[in-house]
């Protein structure tokens, strides 16, 4: 079952509270153990006389004073028969002391077991605490941005997106998009439109190559993060393929309706214009301009092709620049300390600069240029507006008409659980990490009790104190 982001973060809150209801238990019973053997230990006020309210040390006490006042005793009796009687109270008051001492001991042990997990129960429960208030903190943010997901879902299904690449498709082959066609065929020569569109093709292109070489830096990142950081550092990776998918639903839901609606527009003044009567609708060009460029024609169709060539050589600039940013990516990934001299990189970035050369070396030798210049000045910027309009139109119902959006939300829904379960993975691991750190403080904090009260211990044992 794939997982959001607010259920994993909602998953994340009931774990953290569990394990801070089990700290709080725990660290409740490992109290009641130092109360316990701390009253067994040092004694129960509110005890009866008698053992439990003196308390096993002094019990330990007591019984060392008894066994030096039968000392005493003996060191001053005469009478054989009373002096062995003393003896062996004295003998019988060392066992009962003997194991007096090893029920002390077991008692240190027992307090220095019960402080360690004490101590580890803390350290749990403060941990769990930060992880609950995080959660907590986190399903606020995930519950605004689920909630954004839901309506660029929603959006989706809607009007005007739920039918858009449907309509986009059957507007592309209605005959107000042949008559536009026809009416800017009838105001632009073929050799104007040949170089507008290239040029504004070179252009669209160098922004979708500059987006991809960002895509490419990012993709490297989420490489690097997944190969060396481990299970955080695949979550990362899959966080930056989730939230480039969920823009382009969220681009896809912001423009698609206003770019098919624009498209609309410039097609359908231009229908109206080839349409109508002549002389109902003004064209995009008058009279006066059209009879300039036909004027004007043959000298700067004569040029077009060279400007095509430069066009071309624009391109191959951008291609080089392209190829630099590829080269760099490829520099870092083999060794992040010589990247920056890199003699492929260096070769990558001296294409460019002959790239740029030949642009230029080709602009200046580009002898007829000025009557290219002049048939192009022939038309006004309103109508190179429209031709432009119309261009990216056409390129809109072009893109809109091959858009799936349903595809998008699968893509940004498939990349989110991707995400989400990276997460989760981590997220036990982590766990796995501390629980294991906690249990080390306090396996530790018994090691040193242990060799601390060592010397002793050993005296208990050798003599057979306890067990």
């Amino acid at each position: 079952m794939a997982l959001t982001l607010l259920q994993y973060w909602q998953q994340q809150l009931t774990i953290y509270q569990s394990e801070q209801a089990q700290a709080q238990s725990d660290l409740a019973g490992a109290q009641a153990r130092l109360t316990t053997v701390g009253r067994k230990l040092d004694g129960d006020p509110a005890a009866v006389p008698g053992p439990l309210r003196d308390g096993d040390q002094k019990t330990l006490a007591n019984i060392g004073a008894a066994i030096a006042a039968k000392r005493a005793e003996l060191a001053v009796e005469t009478s054989p028969p009373d002096a062995a009687a003393l003896v062996d109270d004295i003998a019988a008051l060392m066992i009962t002391q003997r194991a007096q001492q090893g029920t002390v001991l077991d008692d240190l042990d027992e307090l220095a077991a019960a402080q360690a997990d004490a101590d580890a129960a803390v350290a749990a429960h403060a941990r769990a605490s930060a992880g609950v208030a995080d959660a907590a903190a986190a399903i606020l943010a995930a519950k605004a941005d689920d909630d954004r997901r839901k309506a660029l879902r929603d959006a989706i299904a809607a009007a005007p997106l739920g039918t858009l690449k449907g309509d986009a498709a059957t507007f592309e082959a209605s005959a107000t998009v042949t008559n536009a066609t026809t009416r800017i065929g009838k105001n632009f020569p073929a050799e104007i439109l040949t170089i507008a569109d290239q040029r504004v093709d070179t252009r669209v292109s160098r922004v979708a190559g500059l987006q991809a070489s960002l895509n490419s830096a990012e993709d490297a990142l989420g490489a690097e993060y997944a190969a060396d950081f481990g299970l955080a550092g695949k979550a990362t990776q899959k966080r930056i393929a989730f939230e480039r998918a969920q823009d382009a639903l969220a681009d896809y839901v912001a423009t698609a309706a206003s770019r098919l609606a624009q498209a609309e527009s410039v097609m359908t003044r231009l229908d109206a214009i080839e349409t109508a009567a002549p002389g109902k609708v003004a064209d995009v060009l008058t009279d006066a301009e059209k009879a300039r460029l036909t004027a004007l024609a043959t000298s700067g169709a004569a040029a077009e092709p060279t400007a095509a060539n430069l066009d071309t050589d624009m391109n191959a600039v951008f291609s080089a620049d392209n190829a630099l940013d590829a080269q760099i990516l490829t520099a870092i990934s083999a060794d992040p300390d010589t990247a920056a001299t890199d003699a492929t990189v260096a070769a990558k970035r001296a294409a460019i600069a002959t790239a740029r050369n030949s642009f230029t070396t080709a602009l200046g030798a580009f002898a007829n240029k000025g009557d290219l210049d002049k048939w192009q000045a022939a038309i006004p910027d309103p109508a190179w507006k429209v031709l432009l309009d119309y261009e990216r139109g056409l390129d809109a119902l072009n893109e809109l008409s091959v858009v799936t959006p349903s595809a998008l939300v699968t893509a940004m829904d498939t990349a989110e659980n991707d995400y989400a379960s990276a997460l989760q993975a981590a997220a036990v691991a982590g766990r796995k990490l501390a629980l294991l750190a906690e249990e080390i403080a306090r396996r530790d904090e018994r090691l040193e009790s242990a060799q601390g009260a060592i010397s002793a211990r050993l005296a208990s044992a050798i003599r057979g104190d306890s067990y």
